[in-house]
């Protein structure tokens, strides 16, 4: 949808498009002048979970703050379903649902339901009350309802956040380091709300220090450092490309001094025994067939040959650092 004020922009329609967005702080107070976002990109369709990673200044709450309305880009587009938040912000941001870490926006003297009818009313929600159910019913907030806020876990909390959140039905989420503070049993619940909420067709976007939070939600990884973004893609392909060469390999018997000597020569690096079993590092692919035949005819037993995989954290350090392999 396009009203006249900004052009139509192709992809924009569906979802949300940052498209070369930058933010620079001018000096002031002492301060220098920061350049805390550098012409960034990422299109999240509806129904997808974009993981934004990055260290602490990498620029991902500032990125957020754009998408919200909150700070004005330098330069660069934000469309949230084809409205420019620029240049039409009012329509833009009713399609958007926001938690930012530190301000959740919430009542504390108010019950859980109170909050949503508050708010309900102040986002022009219509039938603010089969909404607030349906929020209620989604987010597991039942028993929790006539509680004032205030005096609701963590976890409850960010989800009468959520709930908040959702109440005007927004296309796009905003989710700053939601689960930051949570016990494990809450964050698995949180983790299975989100995933709920994108089903249903709302774009996500989780910033998140926790990899294991980012691995097991997002459909895509974004990471920043510097203000830039270093890398954008599905987790298996990010993979793919910074996988470590070679394969690890395990073997269990007791090789002689001098078979260890060989398997070094033949291209077995970092040999080392644990709990029963050596282990080490073939890089060369070529170099397997006879290490293999090394070990048969030492009466040493081959207990796993694997492609050395790459985890998250471990690549995003990779390219945090740019350390890529």
């Amino acid at each position: 949808m396009n009203d006249g004020q900004s052009p139509a922009v192709p992809g924009s329609s569906s979802g949300l498009l940052v498209e070369g967005v930058s933010k620079t702080f001018p000096a002031r107070a002492g301060r220098a002048r920061h350049d805390a976002v550098q012409d960034v990109s990422f299109h999240v369709r509806p129904g997808e979970i974009l993981g934004l990673l990055g260290p602490n200044g990498a620029g991902k709450t500032t990125t957020l703050k754009m998408i919200a309305g909150l700070v004005r880009p330098t330069s660069g587009r934000i469309f949230i379903e084809g409205l420019d938040v620029g240049t039409q912000r009012m329509r833009a941001v009713r399609g958007l649902g926001a938690v930012l870490e530190g301000n959740r926006n919430l009542h504390w003297k108010l019950t859980a339901g109170e909050n949503l009818d508050y708010f309900g009313a102040l986002k022009g929600v219509g039938a603010i009350a089969a909404r607030r159910d349906e929020l209620i019913n989604l987010l597991g907030l039942g028993p929790h309802v006539r509680k004032r806020v205030g005096e609701l876990s963590r976890g409850l909390q960010q989800r009468v956040a959520i709930a908040v959140a959702l109440m005007g039905t927004p296309r796009t989420l905003l989710l700053d380091e939601p689960t930051l503070g949570l016990d494990v049993e809450a964050a698995v619940v949180f983790r299975e709300v989100v995933r709920d909420i994108a089903r249903a067709g709302c774009g996500i976007v989780l910033t998140t220090h926790q990899m294991e939070v980012a691995e097991s939600l997002s459909d895509r990884i974004a990471i920043m450092a510097g203000g830039r973004l270093k890398a954008l893609d599905g987790l298996k392909t990010l993979r793919d490309a910074h996988r470590s060469p070679g394969h690890a390999l395990a073997f269990r018997g007791q090789p002689s001094p001098m078979h260890r000597e060989a398997l070094a020569h033949a291209g077995l690096a970092g040999l080392d025994e644990q709990d029963g079993l050596w282990h080490g590092v073939v890089e060369a692919v070529d170099a397997l067939p006879p290490l293999l035949a090394m070990l048969r005819a030492a009466e040493l037993e081959l207990v796993s040959v694997t492609e050395r995989a790459i985890d998250l954290e471990a690549l995003y350090l990779r390219i945090v650092t740019r350390d890529v392999a």
